[in-house]
Formats: C-alpha cells, sequence, structure tokens
C-alpha cells in the first residue's frame, strides 16, 4: 500500500555517514547532528535492554566491602550498533543526578602519549571534574589517615580515637586538621599511600604528585603533569621524572613504555575511587584496532589491558568496550573469564521499519531520542510502511541489508536521494511523496557495484597468472549459451586443468532477488548440459551485492558459493576457489574412473562365472588318466574351446610379458611374485578337486574366479605402470607423471579392496604373506619402489 499521496518530504533525513564515534565533542552533545551520524534515534534491542540492565545493576550494587565490579564486552562485525549503543551508555551515565568519573578511549592508536593528551576525555577536562577528582583524593587522603588513626587506640585529649576515623571516613571532619591535632607526620600518611598504589603499579611518583596535589604551591603543576604534559623542576626534584605519556621515539613510533604509564594512570584513578566506594567507568571503542600494531606495541597493549580489566573487576570499576569477534579471539582467557559478553545482531523486519520510522520522524522535526532515549521513536505505520517507504520496500530492504543497521541506513539515504534526483529532472523541488521497492534494488546496486568492470576482470587474470591456469584452446559450448545476448552474466575465461575438464568463470552483476538467482543458475545448467556431465565446474565472481541468504541459495542450485569481489587479495581468493574446483573436478574423474572400474569388474566377473560353470560341466565328465594332467597355462585359450576360462593350474612362473620387461628389475619382480602366488593358489584350489576326483565346490569356484579376476587386475595393472615407465621423463618425472602413477596405484588399490581377496588363502610356505595381502600392498610396494629411486 502507497502513503498517501498528501505526504511530501522535502529534506534527505538520513545521515550522510551513518557512523557513531565517542571522540569529538560535537558527536557527544544532546542536539541532533543533521545528517552526520547514526546517533539521531535509538531503536529498543534486545541487546541495548540487557546492556541498560546491567549497567543499572551496577550502579545500584552496594555491597559491604565495596562496589562489584562489571566488564563488559560488546562483540559483533561492524554496522551492527555497538558505538551507538556504547554512547548511549556514554548518555545515561551523563545524565546521572550526581555523574561518575568517567573516561572515554574512542579507539586505542599506538601513539598512546598522543591520545592521552589530546582524545582521552575524563574528569580532568572540566573544572567541575578537576575539583571532583581533587575531593576524592582528600577522600582518599581522610581513609589513610583513619587506618593510621585506627592503630593508635585512644588519646585522652582527644577521647575515642574510633570516632574520628569514623569522622574521617564519613567525610565530617578535615584530614589536614586531624594530622595537625595528632602531631603526625604527613610522610607517614604519603607512605601509606604509595604503599597502597605499590600494589597495582611500581611507578610510585603517582602517590607523591597525588599528595602534592593538595598543596595549592603545586596544584597546578601536578594537573598539567596528570593531564600529559612534562613534569615541572619542582616535581622532577621530587622524583615525577617522566611524562605520563611520552613523546613518539625515534622513527615516530610510540615507545611501547608510554602503553604501560597511560594504562598506569587509569589504574591509579581507578583504584583511588574503588578505596572510596565511588562510581567510575572507562569507556573504550574500536578496541580490534590493535590487531593492526606491531607485534610488540600489541603484546605490550594487551597485557596492560588485561591489568586495568583486573582492577575494574576486583576494584568496583564499570568497563565497556566494543569490540569485533576477531579481535575477542586475541584476548586471553583469563580476561574472557572477567567479561560479560554481549552479541548484537542485525534488526528483525520489524525494528527495520521501527529504525526507517525514526528518522523519517526525525527528519520532520520531531523528537528522535538521540544519544539514548529510551522510546523516542515512532514506529512503521500499521499498514506496513514507514513514511514514503511502502511496505514491499521496506521488505528488500530487510533482506538485501540483513538488518544490519549501517546498511539500512545507507541504503535509505541513497534510495531516498534517487527519488529526490528523479523529481527533480521532471520540474519539481525534489520532494519526496514514495520511495518504492525498484528505488531500494537500484540504490542497493549504485552502493555496491561501484567498482569498474574493467578491474574486476584484471584481478580476474591476475589470478590465472598466479596459477598458471591453464586456458582452454575453444570453447567448449557455443557463444549463446557462454554469454546470452542481454544477459549481465557473462563467461570470462574457460579454463582446461586437465583434457575434456572444464572450469567456468563467470561475472555477474549484483545478486538481489530470486529472479537473478534463477536466470544464473539456467545458465549454468545449460553449460554443464553442453559439456559431458560431471566434467564442468563453475565459479561465480559478483561484481557487487548478495546477502548471505541468496548466496545459500545460490550454493545449492550452483553447487559451489558465490565469490563477491572486495579490494585487496581479490586475485589471491579467486586462485584459490579455482583449485579447490579443480580438486572436486579431479574427484569427480576418480570416481568416474572407479565406477567405470566396478563396471567392468562386474563384466569379468559375470565372464568368469559363466566360465567357471563350463569348468564344473567339465570337471563332472572329466575321467582321471594315470598320468596327471595340467590345465592351459596363463592367458591360453584351448583351439576345442575358443571361450574357455583362463587357465587354473600352471607347473611354473609365467614369462613377463614383453612391455613388462622395460620396469625396473624389483618392481617386475614383485609383479612377478603376486602373479606367482595367485597362480599357486589356482593350483592348489584345483588340486583339491582333482584329489577328491568331484567338482570343484561352490566356495572353491568362488576362490577359483577371484584368483583369476585379481591375476587379471594384476597384469593389466603391470601393464599400466610399463606404459607410464616408458612415458616418464628419465631420471625425473614431472609432478604430473608421478599424480598420474598415484592415481594408477590407487585405482588398484581400490579395485582389490572390493573383491573377497581374503577367501584366497595362504599360497604356501615359501610364501611369508598370504594372497590377500600380497596383492593389498602391491601397489603401496610399486609407488614406494619408483618413487625411491626416482625412476632411471
Amino acid at each position: 500500500m502507497a502513503p498517501d499521496s498528501g505526504d511530501i518530504w522535502h529534506s534527505n533525513p538520513f545521515p550522510l555517514s551513518p557512523v557513531v564515534r565517542l571522540g569529538p565533542s560535537a558527536d557527544l552533545g544532546n542536539v541532533p547532528v543533521e545528517a552526520a551520524d547514526s546517533g539521531n534515534a535509538t531503536i529498543g534491542t534486545p541487546t541495548t535492554a540487557e546492556l541498560t540492565a546491567l549497567v543499572d545493576d551496577y550502579l545500584g550494587s552496594r555491597p559491604t566491602g565495596g562496589r562489584r565490579g562489571r566488564v563488559i564486552a560488546l562483540v559483533g562485525e561492524f554496522g551492527l550498533g555497538k558505538s551507538h549503543a556504547l554512547r548511549k551508555v556514554y548518555a545515561d551515565l551523563s545524565g546521572l543526578p550526581d555523574p561518575l568519573a568517567m573516561w572515554i578511549m574512542d579507539e586505542p592508536v599506538q601513539d598512546m602519549g598522543r591520545m592521552y593528551r589530546d582524545r582521552l576525555r575524563g574528569p580532568g577536562d572540566t573544572p567541575q571534574g578537576k575539583r571532583a577528582f581533587e575531593e576524592l583524593v582528600r577522600n582518599y587522603y581522610a581513609y589513610a589517615t583513619a587506618n593510621r588513626v585506627d592503630t593508635q587506640g585512644s588519646d585522652a585529649r582527644l577521647g575515642a580515637l574510633g570516632e574520628i576515623a569514623a569522622g574521617l571516613r564519613g567525610g565530617s571532619l578535615d584530614p589536614d586538621k586531624v594530622v595537625s591535632a595528632l602531631r603526625y607526620d604527613p610522610e607517614v600518611i604519603h607512605a601509606d599511600l604509595r604503599g597502597t598504589l605499590g600494589e597495582v603499579t611500581e611507578h610510585r611518583r603517582f602517590a607523591t604528585a597525588l599528595a602534592l596535589l593538595q598543596d595549592p604551591s603545586f596544584n597546578r603543576m601536578v594537573w598539567e603533569w596528570l593531564n600529559g604534559g612534562e613534569p615541572a623542576e619542582p616535581l622532577r626534584e621530587r622524583g615525577i621524572t617522566e611524562a605520563i605519556g611520552p613523546a613518539a621515539g625515534q622513527g615516530g613510533h610510540e615507545d611501547p613504555a608510554g602503553i604501560d604509564r597511560v594504562f598506569d594512570t587509569l589504574a591509579v584513578q581507578a583504584v583511588l575511587h574503588g578505596r572510596v566506594g565511588k562510581p567510575y567507568a572507562l569507556l573504550i571503542d574500536s578496541l580490534e584496532k590493535v590487531l593492526e600494531w606491531r607485534d610488540e606495541h600489541r603484546r605490550t597493549f594487551m597485557d596492560a589491558f588485561e591489568r586495568l580489566v583486573n582492577i575494574y573487576a576486583s576494584r568496583g570499576g564499570l568497563l565497556v568496550f566494543c569490540v569485533s569477534p576477531s579481535g575477542l579471539g586475541e584476548l586471553r582467557q583469563s580476561v574472557h573469564e572477567r567479561l560479560v559478553q554481549l552479541w548484537p545482531s542485525g534488526f528483525d523486519e520489524r525494528l527495520t521499519g521501527e529504525l526507517v520510522a525514526a528518522y523519517v520522524h526525525a527528519g520532520r522535526g520531531g523528537s528522535a531520542s538521540p544519544g539514548g532515549s529510551r522510546g523516542g521513536s515512532r514506529g512503521a505505520s500499521p499498514d506496513g510502511s514507514a513514511g514514503p517507504f511502502d511496505a514491499e520496500a521496506l521488505r528488500l530492504l530487510y533482506e538485501l541489508t540483513e538488518g544490519v543497521p549501517r546498511e539500512v541506513l545507507k541504503t535509505c539515504r541513497q534510495a531516498w536521494q534517487l527519488v529526490e534526483d528523479k523529481d527533480r529532472l521532471e520540474g519539481g523541488p525534489g520532494a519526496v511523496r514514495e520511495v518504492p521497492a525498484a528505488r531500494v534494488l537500484q540504490a542497493v546496486r549504485d552502493l555496491h557495484e561501484g567498482v569498474a568492470r574493467r578491474q574486476v576482470e584484471a584481478d580476474v587474470r591476475k589470478a590465472l597468472d598466479i596459477g598458471q591456469w591453464r586456458i582452454a584452446s575453444r570453447d567448449p559450448v557455443p557463444v549463446r549459451l557462454s554469454s546470452p545476448p542481454g544477459s549481465r552474466e557473462e563467461v570470462l575465461h574457460w579454463l582446461s586443468p586437465a583434457p575434456n575438464a572444464y572450469l567456468a568463470v563467470i561475472l555477474t552483476r549484483s545478486v538481489l532477488v530470486a529472479d537473478d538467482a534463477e536466470r544464473i543458475a539456467a545458465q549454468v545448467h545449460g553449460l554443464r548440459s553442453a559439456v559431458r556431465p560431471g566434467r564442468c565446474e563453475v565459479l561465480l565472481v559478483v561484481n557487487g551485492h548478495v546477502s548471505q541468504a541468496m548466496q545459500d541459495r545460490l550454493g545449492r542450485s550452483l553447487g559451489s558459493r558465490p565469490l563477491v569481489y572486495r579490494q585487496g587479495g581479490f586475485a589471491e581468493s579467486v586462485d584459490k576457489a579455482l583449485r579447490k574446483l579443480d580438486g572436486r573436478l579431479a574427484d569427480g574423474r576418480r570416481e568416474e574412473g572407479l565406477v567405470q572400474l566396478g563396471e567392468r569388474m562386474r563384466r569379468d566377473l559375470e565372464q568368469q562365472t559363466a566360465e567357471l560353470a563350463e569348468l564344473r560341466r567339465a570337471m563332472t565328465s572329466w575321467a582321471p588318466e594315470p598320468r596327471r594332467r595340467a590345465l592351459p597355462a596363463a592367458g591360453e585359450r584351448t583351439a576345442s574351446s575358443p571361450g574357455a576360462p583362463a587357465p587354473l593350474l600352471v607347473e611354473g612362473p609365467p614369462e613377463p610379458e614383453p612391455a613388462a620387461l622395460d620396469l625396473p628389475g624389483p618392481v617386475r619382480s614383485r609383479f612377478q611374485e603376486a602373479l606367482a602366488v595367485l597362480d599357486t593358489v589356482t593350483r592348489r584350489v584345483a588340486g583339491k578337486a582333482v584329489k577328491r576326483r568331484t567338482t570343484a565346490t561352490s566356495a572353491e569356484l568362488g576362490v577359483l574366479g577371484c584368483a583369476t579376476l585379481v591375476r587379471a587386475l594384476t597384469e593389466n595393472f603391470r601393464g599400466a605402470v610399463a606404459a607410464w615407465h616408458r612415458a616418464a621423463v628419465p631420471g625425473a618425472p614431472t609432478e604430473r607423471q608421478w599424480n598420474e602413477l598415484r592415481r594408477i596405484c590407487r585405482e588398484y588399490e581400490s579395485a582389490v579392496e572390493v573383491l573377497p581377496v581374503h577367501l584366497l588363502g595362504s599360497p604356501g610356505p615359501p610364501h611369508p604373506l598370504t594372497a590377500a595381502r600380497t596383492v593389498e600392498v602391491l601397489a603401496e610396494e610399486v609407488w614406494g619402489t619408483l618413487s625411491a629411486a626416482g625412476v632411471s
């Protein structure tokens, strides 16, 4: 249902760059930033609800012994709203009646000193924050003094010292006056402070700085140092000799020690807040940026971050950070054990409609709940539309973006702009009454098909160069099939990795709707039908957008998932994909060969069965003669019986065929031994029937048939190895020739495995192996002998 024609919009309400950052101050205000970021509307999701509940639980917990710490990780890929949720936490915490101390790190950088000086937002950034921190230090000082008082017992001049300690802890007494009245040495208190901080960091200069912060003559100098500046000379004289954030080291790279100094500062301030029971928070965005650092800096950061996580968890802090799944995987198991993980996901269709409706509403001057107000956005209409976006447009928007908020906003802005531009071309003011589904499709194409076709083709050619792929000498199908007239799909290359086997590389634009997928599947089916079955695989390269659901659909219909073009390393991805498809073709050829071998074996077995039946009839009518008569030798046919079976009795090992004489001596001997073993089995079984002067039993005929068939297979194997040996490069066969020998050996092994060779029994005392074992290891021995010798 289209929106009411009376509704007209004149300004694009969707952000130009839908990215939320925590750093810039303009991004942290309470006024919506028009067309600047994605913070102008907040949609309630299960993740944001759970995050809010965790933060509220942290703020409300005051168990005996101190506040309970909480470390929360927002984990997910880009565009899912992690930073938006983190900024909502900032807005909620900033809006508390009694704002808590909070530090913000929008993303870690290697130059931690510069980040600390210029970008790390904390309590010291404002006069109110400075006053609150100085009060915190005084409270900590009072706690240390109270501990000292508790150890002194009582004093008749001042009454119960316990009451004084309680007054210090409650903030009703001035610690400086108490120290003066009790005549305590201030250095004793400073030593207590240094001892406590020593549990956290070895940089005890913090204790000196915080003690001097109470002295008006040192206050400004200490604040300059705490804000990242170089220490003044009076501070140097008291042991504070280095800045918290050192300048960039040689070559413009930050000294890794600077990372430790910055984290030590955050740890010390966490200890101060935790000791007096005050809530405090640290928010870090884009933690995965650390993975791009050099190894030394990355390890230093991870060590320091682990220490900070432990401090926040054990001393009552709130640490919330955003990280990608790969970044989360880099954290140590000890950190994982302290985390509460939240995994934002793409919006469902309802939430997608609410997001679009909220921005449309904000564009008309509505209150859109910037930065995280709860429930300030207006949902989609009852008919499923959201402003000018009708129900079909929203359905497509959800399916194509998979509900990823950033992609939804980018697509909406582009679709809206297309409608505006069309109205202006027609002489209008750029008014928007309706954004139909067709404009959503066009917007997705415009956003994702920015790379020139020529560049994609160049990267595919680079992949062919990397793998030295053999391009087919001619196309195996007519041009009308590989590049149909008017089609957006085209076969860029026909590759022929093996004779009569083909790989087709097809380039297409975005695959957005079912019609696109069906058209591609029909073309691929036509290509495979025109080539010999099982001899064609297809790599579909998409220059544009394909949703995960559509990739799954194409994978089922094509037999392989499409490869979406991405700049950077795409040629290597194409080469890798082609190698996998080539391996699939090779597997198909082997399977086809095994099927053919099995069919040939079935025919041979049928023939042997017929011959054995003839043998049974012959032996039934056979009368024993005074002298033993041998059956025909291997490979002979009797003149009276042209179709007679292969002979079963030989008086000695057969002479090798002329072709086998070309084999190396050790290989030839192994074949002769195997054939002799099979002949011995044949003589033994047939001899039992002769001695009994009866026809052979069914079991004996089965053994004779198996031995005869295995002998035929062994002779074929020997012939194939001999042919390979004649064709191999003398002394140095090529890799392709070695692969061919492996294939010959595997085919023999596979053929033997499917036959009941265990029935053959033992050939007799001269042979250490059974007949079955002899033929089972023959291929392995042939391969080992030839590969070890290198073929001479």
